[in-house]
């Protein structure tokens, strides 16, 4: 177990993801047709829960269930539990009924998002992976590089040209999330969609040849107008919409800048130690009758305030 423990939800995934058995397709074969093989079916994104004992949990099926799957879809090899028992994940397509399958009375396909906070933190992570190597396969099926159609390879972490035989492996775009701080003070921002009260974290994407403190640098400058100092890495968080690395950082800022805040960024203010607790615990009042709070827990920007308003 790594340490320390990353507290962000889609990470701290449990299963060994056994690489060197992806370029196997007997031991895949094998894997698919045996009795331990245990498979998570999707439709639309969503995958099938059910309320367990201990609260919502995935629907783990036998591998039967590839007969009714979506064929253009790959049963993606996910990696063995510690019992050695292979994890798969399939697309059922869009069109699938479940109430006209044997799945009815199974479980509901349920928003992943909406639902992570109910499902255990292992659960989390297998399903955000699976979500994101099967929306991959669904955009990916045409070779970028000729146009012809692709086919899935290893287990479902690769695919490639029938024609021109590029390979094409599964995409993860990297984010610099980021809380400028300022002597004891941090600074969170709002956009206009946020729910009324609610601040968050910077962001933005890395771009080509752009280090991740280069990146956190010229956000910081973009978005609110501050220059940064210093960065420094405190955790990521694997984001499956649809595959991004959330990659969190503290921004030391020059102390003697005014912002300027560009049109993305609605409204930025600066929280104490104390305040931001309070945001995450519920709410903070800061005495001009507003009245803010943090995000969700399940959004790596609650443990970038946390990480911070607790040193």
């Amino acid at each position: 177990m790594l340490e320390p423990r990353n507290p962000n939800t889609f990470a701290n995934y449990p299963l060994d993801r056994a690489g060197h058995r992806r370029k196997d397709q007997a031991w895949i074969d094998a894997a698919l047709a045996g009795g331990d093989a245990q498979v998570c079916a999707f439709r639309k994104d969503q995958p099938l829960v059910a309320e367990g004992a201990s609260g919502l949990e995935p629907v783990w099926l036998g591998p039967a269930i590839l007969g009714l799957a979506d064929r253009d879809s790959p049963a993606i090899f996910l990696g063995v539990d510690q019992a050695g028992a292979p994890h798969f994940a399939v697309s059922m397509g869009s069109r699938f009924s479940l109430d006209d399958s044997p799945l009815a009375g199974l479980g509901s396909f349920e928003d992943l998002r909406g639902s992570a906070l109910a499902l255990s933190e292992d659960a989390c992570a297998i399903l955000g992976c699976a979500k994101s190597l099967l929306d991959w396969h669904r955009r990916h099926r045409f070779c970028a590089n000729c146009g012809a159609p692709s086919a899935a390879a290893e287990g479902g972490w690769k695919r490639v040209c029938g024609a021109c035989e590029t390979e094409h492996f599964p995409r993860v775009d990297p984010v610099v999330i980021m809380l400028p701080v300022r002597g004891d003070r941090a600074l969170v921002g709002r956009q206009a969609r946020f729910p009324p009260g609610m601040y968050s974290a910077l962001a933005g994407f890395v771009e080509p040849g752009e280090s991740l403190e280069e990146a956190v640098a010229r956000e910081v400058k973009e978005e609110v107008g501050l220059t940064v100092r210093r960065a420094r890495y405190l955790h990521a968080q694997p984001w499956p919409y649809p595959s991004q690395l959330m990659v969190g950082m503290i921004a030391e800022v020059l102390a003697d800048e005014d912002l300027v805040l560009e049109d993305e960024i609605s409204e930025a203010i600066w929280l104490t130690k104390e305040e931001a607790r309070a945001a995450l615990a519920g709410g903070a009042d800061l005495g001009d009758g507003r009245r803010v709070f943090a995000p969700p827990r399940l959004a790596i920007a609650h443990h970038l305030v946390k990480a911070w308003a607790e040193e």
